[in-house]
């Protein structure tokens, strides 16, 4: 990387902390500078010094630039298995816990959302689980997405999904859990009132905590060590004893938050907070 990309990068990273508040401190340099480039290639400017200019004086630029920083390469069901692992594993054991407990809640948080998919998957992974119990579980259910792009999480809640983004949908749950609207499909208005969108930095401190259970994948490998590990201990804080967290199957648990955890899945990246 030469002296010119990390003056832009760096250019990048004071405008968007002076405009719209965002420390993009704990980013990689080699990640800001990838969506520095796709950016360009999207708006035909090739000089990295023109496009620093167009970002600081176009406000529809930046914009576009907070979305793309958003970890938003999302599927239906990525990861074939994973999520059969954590309905078996994790969601399964939580909700007859629940259902003992009067009034009892079921909370999970998939941090880094993006536009919704995986968030999605984990509600229908839920309802599911629930029709085991044929209507006799008492629990109640809290599913909670965050990202930073605010556009992002605006096509969140809409639910509404192109052809090619169902494809990861097995045709049972497509038929169950979304509407066709034109050539798209749209999350069902009962699966929609499952969720909630919300904007969250995950460099700061969690603004809600005591969840059962944590969705964090694919999000921590755009991070530095350091910042990776200040992730993970905020994620940890937001769990509590005896709850969950879910990585990426290629990122892996390190640094001081792995004492705070034990290993329950490790094909599929699901580890229990213990203390």
């Amino acid at each position: 990387m030469d002296k010119t990309d990390e003056t832009v990068i760096d250019g990048v990273k004071n405008h968007l902390l002076a405009s719209r508040g965002l420390d993009l401190t704990g980013y990689s340099h080699s990640f800001v500078l990838r969506c520095i480039k796709r950016r360009m290639g999207r708006t035909g400017i090739s000089d990295h010094k023109e496009y620093l200019d167009r970002l600081r004086k176009n406000e529809a630029e930046t914009n576009e630039f907070v979305l793309a920083l958003s970890i938003n390469v999302t599927e239906f069901f990525r990861d074939e298995g994973v999520f059969e692992a954590f309905s078996s594993k994790v969601i399964r054991p939580l909700l007859a816990a629940k259902n003992n407990i009067p009034g009892g809640i079921l909370r999970i948080w998939c941090a880094g959302c993006a536009t919704g998919q995986e968030t999605y998957t984990l509600a229908i992974c839920v309802e599911e689980e629930l029709k085991r119990y044929g209507g006799n579980n008492n629990a109640l259910v809290s599913i909670v997405g965050t990202d930073l792009s605010v556009s992002a999480l605006s096509k969140a809640r809409i639910g509404v999904f192109t052809a090619e983004q169902m494809k990861g949908v097995p045709d049972r749950f497509r038929l169950g859990y979304f509407v066709k609207v034109g050539d798209n499909y749209q999350v069902s208005e009962a699966l929609r009132r499952r969720v909630r969108f919300l904007k969250e930095d995950l460099l700061k401190e969690p603004s809600s905590r005591y969840f059962d259970a944590v969705v964090c994948r694919n999000v921590l490998i755009y991070f530095s060590r350091q910042m990776h590990d200040q992730v993970l201990m905020n994620l940890c804080k937001a769990l509590r004893v005896d709850g969950y967290l879910m990585l990426g199957k290629t990122e892996t648990m390190m640094g001081s938050p792995r004492a705070y955890f034990e290993t329950v899945d490790p094909e599929n990246r699901i580890f229990r907070r213990t203390k």
